[in-house]
C-alpha cells in the first residue's frame, strides 16, 4: 500500500512543485530581465496568432482565443523548463534509490 501511494503522490507533488517554481522563475526572470521578458511575451503573441489564425470553425476559434493567451504560453514554457530542471536534479536521487532497492532484493533476472 505504501509503495502504491508513493507512486501516485510523488508525481503529483512534482507537478505541483514545478507549477509553483515555474511561477517563481517567471517572476524572477521578469524582475531581473524585463527586456528579455518583454521579448518572450511578444514572441508568444506571434505564436498565439499563428495558432489562432488557422482554418478553424468559428465555434472552435472562439474557444482557442479564450484559452490561448500570451501569459499562458510564457508560463507554460517556464513550467516546462522547471520540470526539466527538477527531473535532472532528481535523477541522481532516483538512481540511488533504485540501486539501493535492487541491492536489497538481489539482481533482477530477465523473464
Amino acid at each position: 500500500m505504501h509503495r502504491t501511494a508513493a507512486r501516485f503522490f510523488l508525481p503529483l507533488g512534482n507537478v505541483a512543485v514545478s507549477l509553483i517554481l515555474g511561477a517563481v522563475a517567471l517572476g524572477v526572470f521578469w524582475y531581473y530581465l524585463p527586456d528579455a521578458t518583454l521579448q518572450l511575451f511578444k514572441w508568444s503573441g506571434s505564436i498565439r496568432e499563428g495558432v489562432v489564425s488557422g482554418y478553424w470553425p468559428a465555434r472552435y476559434e472562439v474557444v482557442i482565443r479564450a484559452l490561448v493567451d500570451e501569459r499562458q504560453i510564457v508560463y507554460m514554457g517556464f513550467v516546462l523548463a522547471t520540470r526539466i530542471v527538477l527531473g535532472l536534479l532528481m535523477m541522481p536521487l532516483y538512481r540511488k534509490r533504485d540501486a539501493h532497492s535492487s541491492s536489497e532484493t538481489g539482481p533482477m533476472l530477465p523473464l
